[in-house]
Order: structure tokens, then sequence, then C-alpha cells
């Protein structure tokens, strides 16, 4: 782990990129683009305790934080699918929402630095 990436692993999307600079920061200011709507979605289906919604968000959310390597918040979004398959309503995690601010300012940061060295200065 580099001292610039805490929450994520950018190595995870530079080879699901085929190592290919282009198709890495396109796949990157995907992730940027559509994950903060379904973090939204999320954080909405937590507040109204709806399991269905839970799991649907928190399972597309994972797969998408699964591509930047980001693991601990990966594994957030997998227990808490988990819960919501299970017809249980999980109460919001404190940590969700920050984690997935420094998910996304990585993403960000590696979108500009990283050229697939491995802690993309």
């Amino acid at each position: 782990m580099s001292a610039h990436y805490r929450a994520t692993a950018p190595g995870v999307l530079w080879l699901a990129a085929g190592a290919d600079l282009q198709t890495f920061r396109a796949l990157a200011q995907t992730f940027l683009d559509h994950a903060p709507p379904l973090q939204a979605r999320l954080e909405q289906a937590l507040r109204l305790g709806t399991p269905a919604a839970i799991g649907a968000a928190s399972h597309a959310l994972k797969g998408m934080t699964v591509l930047v390597g980001a693991e601990r918040l990966s594994a957030l979004l997998q227990a808490l699918e988990r819960q919501a398959r299970a017809g249980l309503a999980p109460a919001p995690d404190a940590e969700l929402a920050p984690l997935f601010r420094q998910v996304m300012d990585e993403v960000a940061l590696c979108m500009a630095r990283y050229d697939g060295a491995e802690d993309g200065r």
C-alpha cells in the first residue's frame, strides 16, 4: 500500500484495463461518474430500512468498488448485501460514507497520476 492510496489499489484497475492508460482513465472516470448516485441510493435505502433496495444498491456499488481495489469498502458492502438478502434491514454503518469519500478521492487522484508504477506518483 502506498502513501497515496490507503482505501484503493490502483493496480487492480490497471490490470482490469489491460495495462492501457487510456482504458484505465476511462474506467476510473466511469467510477467517478456512476458510483455517487449508487451510494446515494444505498444511503436512502439504509435510512428507509428496505432490505430489497439495500441489497440491490450494495450489490451494484460493490461491483464497482471491487474494480478499483477498494477492499475495505467492498467488504462493508458485501456485509450489507448479505444482511439485506437475509431479509434484515441493516443500520447505516458509520464508516461507510467517510470511506466512500476516501475511495472517490483516491480514484480521482489515481486517474490523474497513476501510470502503472507501484505507487502511482
